[in-house]
């Protein structure tokens, strides 16, 4: 469990950065650091320049919605926050709507000096650099920074960070990890500091000119320093959660490292991994003199700056577009706990097959506490009316589903139809009222505008659904929910309504809020096939914009019919993630809320638990 207290928060006004949207900081471990702790230059997102959600919404193409994700930038040997392409990424990935941290380690730049001079900057102790950031982005103390916590997305480090940073993910889970020219065979460092410094072994170290509280000063680089990185096993590297997508990234010109570490990581990361050559870079992607500078990239102290190539290219692998690809391809399977040769398919009914749209396993999520939530139990899926033969048979004899949960009202129910042939219980969420688009704007006209405001409508229909959210999880406590008596849930498009009640379950169980966000951005995947529903969506886009009835916000969203369209049908991320967000403020917990509104006891939390983790 995350600890919300451990590490204090010091912002200094008005040092090293004049912007707007940086903040320079010291990030202090109670358990680690000793003064002042890590010091650190806070980028927030461009898009909190503009005040309103329909200010932010219009201009989301080119400065992306605030994130709930943390990017942490660390540095290489000798380095500090601000070198090669660090200030130029934070800018970028800022554009992006991502929070960027870039962090000197301890004994570089701002930061407090070494645990011990004599044994100097470790990966040990970098790794506690690391795990201080980690911690304070799940804190207190970052949510009275920035207004809510952050999730840990992202690390992207340089040459030696790169130890440091696959070292860390060794115990911790990061969705993105992204390799800058790091060492794959840790004791070429032997051959690198020989040659440097001949005399290295026998004096026990070596002097290095190194950035320290503004200046430039002689520093005494210890041998322990050196073997610290020169002895780590890269290949226990292999061993970081599978679900961490790596991207490395090496200049073509690189005398540093040699780029056969390229192949090697694209190796030990087999099916997961993205590799980049920028070339004519070098180890800091800067060119060589005389370089020709083919591209017309600018020029830093007479070198070509690749730099520029480099921040595009981890930009491009960062894109949410690519994000939600790699959580997909990482989520396809899922292993069988009792048998681990044998995999269950996620999207277990392919819509070629079966013709139902976003039909998939609510399980195989891990929880906080190291559990996971069980597979083939409950499955989410869009209205499967239209199911085949050959699908409805594989639903009920090889899934084992005895229970189908439709969420849509009852005129919802009549008009398109439902399927047939199994239990049926129509649970309608929001007091009947219709979740179709036409009759959405006496809920909120919101969902037209902008997904940032579907939370509103979200706690609308969360709160008028009290009644069927009860009735849904006391069959699941009564313990007729398991392998052999599956259960589907579903509404319209397997979207909004089943989306609030996959939230309710995934956070009971205890999945934390970037799964829960990320499984419900995979409805973007799941609906694609769902054509008779974005026909009918598509067909009624002028009337959407007459239903908005609102001259003022049409104008402040820049909504029109197609826009509005592509809004009502939207999953994004951080809708999911606001909408926690709200959720926490108005019931405080997921237990609080089961307890004190829909009235569980704490046995049945227990046996609910029981029911659906493993």
């Amino acid at each position: 469990m995350v600890q919300q207290d451990i590490v204090e928060t010091t912002v200094i006004k008005e040092q090293e950065t004049e912007s707007w949207q940086e903040r320079f900081l010291y990030l202090k471990h109670n358990d680690y650091h000793v003064s002042t702790g890590i010091a650190g230059i806070l980028t927030v997102p461009t898009s909190l320049k503009f005040e309103s959600v329909a200010e932010k919404t219009v201009q989301d193409a080119q400065y992306g919605f605030p994130l709930h994700k943390l990017v942490l930038l660390c540095h290489g040997h000798s380095a500090h926050k601000n070198t090669v392409y660090m200030p130029l990424l934070a800018r970028k990935l800022a554009d992006m709507g991502y929070y960027v941290l870039r962090i000197d380690f301890r004994s570089m730049g701002d930061s407090e000096p070494n645990r011990d001079a004599t044994v100097g900057r470790t990966i040990a102790q970098d790794c506690e650099d690391i795990e201080t950031v980690y911690q304070w982005a799940a804190s207190q103390q970052c949510r009275q920074l920035v207004g809510h916590t952050l999730v840990l997305d992202t690390i992207v480090a340089h040459s030696r960070g790169v130890m440091s940073m696959f070292e860390f993910a060794r115990s911790r889970f990061v969705p993105n990890l992204v390799n800058a020219c790091g060492r794959f065979v840790a004791h070429g460092l032997f051959e690198k500091s020989l040659r440097r410094n001949p005399n290295w072994d026998r004096d026990g170290g070596f002097w290095c000119t190194i950035l320290r509280y503004g200046k430039m000063r002689e520093v005494w680089i210890p041998k322990a320093e050196t073997m610290s990185a020169a002895t780590v096993d890269t290949s226990k590297f292999a061993e970081i959660n599978a679900r961490s997508s790596v991207l490395s990234i090496y200049g073509s010109n690189d005398t540093v490292i040699p780029l056969t570490a390229l192949a090697q990581y694209s190796n030990l990361f087999e099916g997961r991994h993205t590799a980049e050559l920028v070339m004519y870079a070098d180890h800091n992607f800067y060119g060589l003199p005389g370089d020709k500078n083919a591209n017309n990239l600018p020029l830093r102290k007479g070198l070509v700056n690749y730099n520029v190539t480099t921040v595009d290219r981890i930009a491009s692998f960062l894109a949410p577009e690519q994000q939600l690809q790699r959580f997909y391809k990482a989520t396809l399977s899922i292993t069988d706990s009792w048998n681990s040769s044998r995999t269950f398919a996620r999207w277990c009914l392919p819509y070629e097959f079966s013709h139902v749209s976003n039909f998939r396993d609510v399980g195989g999520h891990k929880t906080c506490d190291g559990r996971r939530v069980k597979p083939r139990v409950l499955f989410r899926c869009a209205n499967p009316v239209d199911i085949t033969e050959e699908g409805f048979c594989y639903l009920t004899e090889e899934l084992k589903v005895s229970q189908v949960f439709d969420l849509r009202s009852a005129k919802e129910v009549k008009e398109p139809g439902a399927i047939t042939g199994v239990p049926v219980i129509n649970l309608p969420f929001n007091n009947q009222q219709s979740a179709a688009p036409q009759n959405m704007s006496s809920v909120y006209r919101g969902m037209f505008l902008s997904p940032y405001t579907f939370p509103q409508a979200y706690m609308v229909m969360l709160q008028n659904s009290t009644a069927a959210i009860a009735q849904f999880f006391r069959y699941i406590v009564e313990g007729r929910c398991n392998r052999s008596h599956a259960a589907v849930i579903h509404c319209a498009g397997g979207k909004d309504r089943t989306g609030i009640l996959t939230m309710l379950v995934l956070g009971l169980l205890g999945v934390d809020d970037d799964t829960i966000a990320r499984d419900y951005e995979l409805t973007t995947i799941g609906l694609k096939t769902a054509h008779k529903l974005l026909k009918a969506l598509e067909d009624r886009g002028d009337a959407y914009y007459e239903l908005l009835n609102s001259e003022k916000l049409a104008k402040e969203f820049q909504a029109t019919p197609e826009s509005m369209c592509r809004t009502v049908i939207s999953s994004k991320y951080e809708a999911m993630r606001l909408f926690l967000d709200q959720f926490r403020a108005n019931y405080g917990s997921f237990e609080q809320y089961f307890l004190a509104t829909i009235k569980l006891s704490a046995q049945d939390l227990s046996d609910l638990k029981n029911a659906l983790l493993e």
